[in-house]
């Protein structure tokens, strides 16, 4: 290999590491994004927390100093809180008009719901016993009560097994729906399962960024340091209900280290 080709190949291993590792810049602020799928009165498990289990999350952030932001926080040039979180539920499932709603408006807690689309006002086709989504006169309650609603494709299928054609069309269908419906919603995509080409992930931030969508929410775990290093790869931390407090507190202090 060439002197020079190996030089950029170094580079570029060297930035992929960097991107890697940047999580654990201790001394720079971070921002935490949190995901949370179903909330329900009383089961709990791997996509689900109860309202009580909420309840208890919600009142520790809140005592620990968190500031609860939207998605299009983000867009602006104002500074952001110390300590910023972001609350964000994935899919639309009408248990989060029910259950969750009324959690964070005690708390005065703001959210972001990712909606997918293609079922939505049915059931979702992804999970057992098709739990029912939101439609849009549902839609519109999370408006009136300032919850911020974000894209989450339109088939709700798995990105990385999907061409960049196939994507852009997908998520064009998932902007026409809130277009379709006069629904408000902030330009800003999560992933479904968060699943993206990562071999294309250059070409389909382009694409993405053409459509109007500046940034893009993934799952991994980690903090995210400030300032954003790649906009397009904002990662988030899983909420189980299968797990207690102690696994809550140390994922949303440390993150996964590695």
């Amino acid at each position: 290999m060439h002197a020079a080709t190996r030089a950029v190949v170094h580079s570029s291993n060297d930035a992929r590491r960097s991107s890697r590792l940047a999580h654990l810049a201790f001394w720079r602020p971070a921002l935490r994004v949190l995901c949370y799928h179903r909330v329900q009165p009383v089961r709990r498990d791997r996509f689900s927390v109860t309202t009580e289990q909420l309840e208890e999350q919600l009142s520790y952030l809140a005592r620990s100093g968190f500031r609860f932001i939207h998605v299009r926080d983000l867009f602006s040039s104002a500074a952001l809180p110390q300590r910023p979180l972001i609350l964000s539920f994935d899919d639309g499932y009408v248990d989060n008009l029910e259950h969750a709603v009324p959690v964070l408006r005690r708390h005065g807690a703001k959210a972001t719901i990712f909606i997918a689309t293609g079922c939505a006002g049915g059931s979702a086709q992804w999970v057992d016993g098709g739990a029912p989504l939101m439609g849009p006169l549902q839609l519109r309650e999370l408006e009136r009560e300032g919850i911020e609603l974000a894209l989450h494709s339109h088939s709700h299928r798995a990105f990385e097994t999907m061409p960049l054609d196939e994507i852009e069309a997908d998520v064009r269908k998932n902007l026409d729906y809130f277009r379709l419906h006069g629904i408000g919603v902030t330009p800003a995509l999560a992933y479904p399962y968060g699943s993206r080409p990562k071999r294309s992930l250059p070409e389909l931030a382009r694409r993405l960024s053409a459509l109007g969508i500046p940034l893009a929410f993934r799952l991994g775990n980690r903090l995210n340091r400030l300032p954003l290093s790649n906009r397009y790869e904002i990662q988030r931390i899983v909420v189980r209900g299968d797990a207690g407090m102690v696994a809550f507190r140390r994922r949303l202090r440390f993150g996964k280290l590695l």
